[in-house]
């Protein structure tokens, strides 16, 4: 690993290996918990719950620096992690985005409903098939007591356990204190000059601004209050692929993430596979790869291969391929509103990278090519498969930020993102404003089904299509709802600022 990026490292705090291995953790319970919810017999559930153990045993055991991150780095985080996700609406005291309509319909399915179970439909029988990872463990705190208002409590916890110890972990991407709060400010301020792509496109500054190119790359703030979980999963491999760039991660952590992720966000997985494929090249070429470096990581895929199939039943449907709405002329518009001032400062350090070269060229491989990629009919492949290198530019952007090196090259990238960074704090500053002043979210007292009555392919499928191996033997049957308003008082759109008692799309 080159010297220009290993640090001085801190000997007082909790074992950074003791949270990778936390994380990797808690995305095992929630395989598990799927397997619960499709009704796998009790003896798969066992077998595979061992065998998860004995794969983070390995991984616990793999050799590799066993460096510490510090309290106070882990009590910042989560007191920054519980503020960010009450913005956002979760436990119910600020504005939430129109997003968790869904999201609590699917929690309160998860949560109400017997396991296994599937939804009556007029056009026939439905279950759930969606990324339920986060989901999961708040509705079984839900079912072994207090119902839906537990589980909604619950996600808010576990929401925030998990994204303090992302940023916890984070910090250790940057040397002094005064540097990880410069770090924890960049990440949270990165966002790309979309009030100038409104101002052109001729729409509203008063309501959300990343909508005005017809796809986006969501800024950070965007990100956790609309989809924790797709930020989540692309965060978590981000910092660990950093960490790993600094000898402080070993890259078995890497791979054994990856079949992990999917049920959390298969989009932003995507996004991680090009950074795991370096590090995959890094150990073949440097003659560091061993046999457990291998094992570990497929017996983990082994084990995730009922939600990795679960998740791909009827993908067909979903769509993909080029994208087909977008028009070459407003490509070079909107990389350079996005993302063309921290090009620029990155450009300005030529050689000198905070992560080397190659991590950096990466990233910016990856945001100058997922524009073209479309799964679906609408945006979400650019906004969720962007989410790790956003995250790594971000850090690259707070380390410059940080860098008091008095060369005339520091310094000018330091006033591109200085520019950018003031113009583009905006977008989070205006996502944060809405949470404050917009009426509080009513409680969503329907079902997935009732929320949204046709289903939409990316969250059910007939349960005909499902394969043999997943269809339980006597799921329960819910009954469709009568048609009822899901909320009781109007709820805003922040794209169109219309209030209604329906989901807006």
């Amino acid at each position: 690993m080159a010297s220009s990026i290993t640090e001085t490292r801190p000997t007082s705090g909790i074992s950074l290996r003791l949270l990778a291995v936390a994380l990797l953790g808690a995305l095992a319970v929630m395989q598990g918990l799927l397997w619960a919810f499709l009704g796998l017999p009790l003896w798969w559930i066992a077998a595979g719950g061992l065998g998860f153990g004995f794969a983070l045993w390995g991984v616990w055991q793999a050799p590799g620096a066993r460096d510490t991150v510090p309290w106070p780095a882990l009590v910042v985080g989560w007191a920054v992690a519980l503020v960010v996700l009450l913005l956002g609406g979760e436990g119910r005291l600020f504005f939430a985005p129109t997003d968790w309509q869904v999201r609590y319909a699917v929690l309160r399915d998860l949560t109400e409903h017997p396991w296994p179970f599937i939804l009556a439909h007029p056009q026939g029988p439905l279950i759930l098939r969606a990324p339920l990872g986060m989901y999961l463990p708040p509705a079984a705190m839900g079912k072994l007591g207090g119902g839906f208002h537990a589980a909604e409590m619950a996600l808010l916890v576990q929401n925030t356990l998990l994204l303090g110890a992302i940023l916890a972990m984070g910090a250790g991407l940057f040397v002094t204190t005064r540097q990880r709060w410069i770090g924890l400010g960049a990440f949270w301020a990165f966002s790309g000059m979309d009030v100038i792509g409104q101002i052109i496109a001729h729409k509203p500054l008063a309501l959300h601004l990343e909508a005005w190119a017809g796809m986006q790359f969501s800024s950070h703030v965007v990100q956790i209050l609309w989809a924790p979980q797709h930020a989540m999963a692309g965060w978590i491999f981000a910092v660990f692929y950093l960490l790993w760039r600094m000898d402080r991660m070993p890259h078995l952590v890497l791979f054994a993430v990856l079949p992990l992720l999917a049920l959390y966000s298969p989009l932003a997985l995507i996004g991680c596979v090009p950074f795991a494929a370096h590090a995959f090249w890094v150990a073949v070429a440097g003659r560091t790869l061993q046999v457990t470096d291998v094992l570990w990581p497929t017996l983990l895929g082994l084990l995730c291969l009922p939600s990795l199939l679960y998740l791909a039943i009827n993908s067909g449907d979903v769509g993909g391929g080029a994208v087909h709405t977008y028009f070459l002329s407003g490509y070079p518009l909107f990389i350079l509103i996005e993302i063309g001032g921290y090009l620029m400062a990155l450009w300005a350090l030529r050689k000198d990278q905070p992560f080397g070269i190659v991590a950096t060229g990466i990233v910016v491989v990856v945001l100058l090519a997922v524009p073209f990629g479309q799964i679906g009919d609408g945006v979400d492949f650019v906004m969720r498969v962007s989410i790790p290198a956003l995250a790594m530019m971000a850090v690259m952007m707070g380390r410059i930020l940080g860098d008091a090196t008095p060369t005339s090259a520091r310094r000018e990238a330091r006033r591109w993102v200085l520019i950018v960074g003031a113009i583009g704090l905006v977008t989070p500053a205006s996502e944060v404003w809405r949470g404050l002043t917009w009426p509080v979210s009513p409680e969503v007292t329907c079902g997935y089904l009732g929320v949204i009555p046709k289903g939409y392919s990316t969250y059910t499928v007939p349960v005909d299509r499902m394969p043999a191996l997943l269809r339980a033997a006597r799921p329960n049957i819910v009954p469709l709802a009568p048609q009822h308003p899901c909320w009781a008082v109007p709820w805003r759109d922040p794209l169109t600022g219309r209030a209604t008692l329906t989901h807006p799309y």
